[in-house]
């Protein structure tokens, strides 16, 4: 038994280095092969007989088992790199091979129940990564493991079977959303099709134990709570497939259709917290059709292509949702004191609202919405179920967080998700693409008296008013052009979809944005002083003044004097004082001769008729085309910025850092630096700078109706 360690260690720095095995296979196959401790080993004939017996201290015999699963991982992994010489991958295949006739799974499977967490969490991914190398080089599913995931699925929540099993089946569903070799659908149904029938009715018992009287919290803080984590791994996976890999298998439509909407039970049961937050969460991603993008290759871009069926299945899951708010679940939510992760807290963080289940919580609501309106029609019943939905969304969040009043109801995207900049893109982008939607979400007066009816439009009531969103997004950050440009060659948010969106809208609904921008300047201190730098200060919340705005829906069953406090849970946005990504300033070495094109205002690649760019392509695929009703300035962008002073009003403010961005495209675009070619989003820009240089400050227009998409 002496010699057992060092002949790890041995074959553990050849397999680290992708060397050949000088030793006989058969006697690699006995040292690897893996078995309970005190038990002995299948081996005979050989000092390596018994595994569990007489190791050397300071190793005990559960050390040497996670030692030898550790190195099957690594065996399978060389074996499958291609980086790996062919004779030698020939050579460890071969091993491999011997370990399989000896039954090794068979024995990982068993030291996959044990009650050693670790132990059996090692075991469950060496048996996942040995079912993905058979999928993969032996086209068949391994008997054994699918036995044991069907068995175990069987058994009552709580089974010791259960973690396991759903920790294989997640990794293995993992590996073929990140192999491109393992993507056939005949594989992938070998796996799916047997477990149909079992894995619904498992998590229908689930639901069903949760909802049962008796169940006490205490009764599930230890397995049945990791068990809950598991299966929500497993079902956003389910997801995954079904949106990356267009699997319209019966478990993956299931799984959408019936088994997602069972988890909003879920928020009212004993259960942790941290399953409460993960259910949120899972919730979110899939509604975004964004499952599995945590574990998905970062080269791999999100499939957002939709089939009829799975429009079907978010629609009626949206709709679950929604009647499910309207009842009240939002008035269920957990939303901790304090910041939550893995089931713990971080005694050092500042008290106040996990702003990561709020915010998760309304952009899946938001979402549900956007789902609902987009398969719906235009019409009052959109405006009222809007009003309805954002009245229990806004009484959701004023119950977590302290607002100062008055306080304007759209200023709430602004406030929650100050530290999460993708999820705010996202809501912006659903609240406008609804307004888009229905014109008559927006107030029908644009006259200059007509503040008062303009802040009781229902867009403004319902918080979701895309010009006040907009202003308070480039009040978060300073209307600092330099952080709108790394949200636009981010690939992370979905800035460029959302800032054509508006552009198209701001050329069409010039007079209201004036108007807002000028109640702006009228009832809060929107801009800092003339000798302060734009990226002086954030805007905090107590700055608020909006003294005209009349009882809304959303202060139903709350006294506004409840409302009254200090926002001490929230900090003042980071976005303005973020040293920026890029130094796109930095160009010690530009030329003159890029100096004097810089004068001679935007680029504009293509004429107005041309649709070749990228972007247009791009924006094309959204329905986005910009230059089809955007006519080319009359005056270049340069001059239009000469016509604006940086503090006077929110309006110029505004406008100023839109001409700013587009500078900074045009320049980075002449460098060859931008990630593709801008000319289609420069020419919306060009065209905000020649409004404000043939309107100012007027609104006082004919109005045009939003656009609807």
């Amino acid at each position: 038994m002496e010699g057992m360690i060092p002949n790890l260690r041995e074959l553990h720095e050849k397999l680290l280095q992708a060397a050949p095995l000088h030793e006989d296979l058969r006697t690699c196959a006995a040292l690897l092969a893996p078995c309970l401790p005190g038990e002995p080993a299948k081996g005979s004939g050989s000092e390596l007989a018994v595994c569990g017996e007489n190791v050397p201290a300071p190793w005990a015999p559960r050390d040497v088992t996670l030692l030898k699963l550790s190195l099957i991982q690594i065996l399978i992994l060389k074996t499958d790199n291609l980086c790996t010489k062919r004779h030698i991958r020939c050579q460890y295949s071969h091993l491999l091979d011997l370990l399989q006739q000896a039954g090794i799974e068979a024995t990982i499977i068993r030291l996959s129940n044990t009650s050693d967490k670790v132990l059996s969490h090692i075991s469950s991914k060496c048996l996942s990564y040995l079912v993905l190398y058979q999928l993969k080089y032996q086209n068949e599913v391994n008997a054994h493991w699918l036995q044991f995931c069907l068995y175990s699925l069987c058994q009552d929540p709580g089974s010791q079977t259960l973690i396991p099993c759903l920790t294989s089946l997640v990794c293995v569903c993992k590996g073929f959303l990140t192999d491109e070799k393992l993507q056939k659908a005949d594989r992938l149904l070998m796996i799916l099709v047997p477990l149909e029938n079992v894995f619904e009715r498992h998590f229908s018992t689930v639901i069903t134990f949760l909802s049962n009287p008796p169940c006490q919290p205490l009764a599930l803080v230890g397995e049945p709570s990791g068990h809950l984590s598991c299966l929500l791994d497993f079902i956003e996976t389910l997801v995954a497939l079904r949106t990356q890999l267009k699997l319209n298998v019966s478990l993956c439509k299931q799984v959408v259709s019936a088994i997602l909407p069972q988890t909003l039970n879920i928020i009212s049961s004993p259960v942790p917290y941290f399953v409460k937050k993960q259910v949120i969460l899972v919730l979110k991603r899939c509604l975004l059709c964004k499952a599995g993008e945590d574990f998905l290759p970062s080269t791999r871009i999100l499939s957002h292509q939709q089939d009829a069926m799975l429009d079907k299945d978010m629609a009626a899951l949206a709709g679950t949702l929604l009647g499910a708010v309207q009842e009240g679940w939002l008035l269920q939510v957990p939303v901790s004191d304090r910041s939550s992760s893995f089931g713990g807290v971080n005694e050092g963080s500042a008290h106040g609202p996990d702003l990561v289940i709020l915010g998760a919580t309304c952009l899946s609501v938001l979402k549900a919405l956007e789902i609902q309106v987009h398969n719906g029609e235009s019409g009052q019943t959109e405006v009222l179920a809007l009003g309805l939905l954002m009245a229990h969304l806004l009484k959701f969040l004023k119950h977590h967080i302290e607002w100062k009043e008055p306080v304007h109801p759209c200023e709430w995207v602004s406030l929650t998700f100050i530290e999460q900049d993708d999820d705010m893109l996202e809501v912006a982008k659903c609240l406008l693409k609804m307004y888009q939607h229905n014109p008559s979400l927006c107030s029908q007066s644009t006259s200059c008296d007509s503040e008062n009816s303009i802040w009781s439009g229902s867009s403004h009531q319902s918080g979701s008013d895309p010009h006040c969103v907009f202003l308070f997004m480039l009040g978060n950050v300073s209307f600092d052009s330099s952080v709108l440009l790394d949200f636009l060659i981010s690939s992370e948010t979905c800035f460029l979809e959302y800032l054509v969106r508006y552009l198209k809208l701001l050329n069409s609904d010039w007079p209201r944005f004036c108007l807002t921008c000028s109640l702006f300047d009228k009832s809060r201190n929107f801009q800092p002083q003339q000798e302060q730098s734009v990226k002086a200060t954030p805007i905090q919340s107590d700055c608020i003044r909006f003294p005209n705005l009349s009882p809304t829906p959303m202060d139903i069953g709350r006294p506004a004097s409840s409302f009254v406090g200090h926002t001490k849970h929230l900090a003042p946005s980071p976005l303005g004082a973020l040293q920026r990504l890029v130094d796109y300033d930095s160009s010690d070495s530009e030329s003159e001769s890029e100096s004097a094109d810089s004068k001679q205002g935007p680029v504009i690649a293509h004429s107005a008729g041309a649709d070749s760019t990228d972007i247009d392509k791009h924006m094309k695929k959204l329905e986005l085309t910009a230059h089809g009703s955007i006519s080319s300035p009359s005056q270049p962008s340069a001059q239009a910025g000469g016509n604006t002073c940086h503090g006077q009003g929110t309006q110029q403010r505004a406008v100023q850092c839109l001409e700013d961005l587009q500078e900074a495209i045009n320049r980075l675009h002449r460098k060859k630096l931008f990630p593709y070619n801008p000319s289609a989003l420069v020419r919306l820009l060009s065209h905000v700078s020649s409004l404000s240089t043939e309107y100012g400050g007027m609104h006082v227009l004919p109005e045009q109706p939003a656009t609807k998409i």
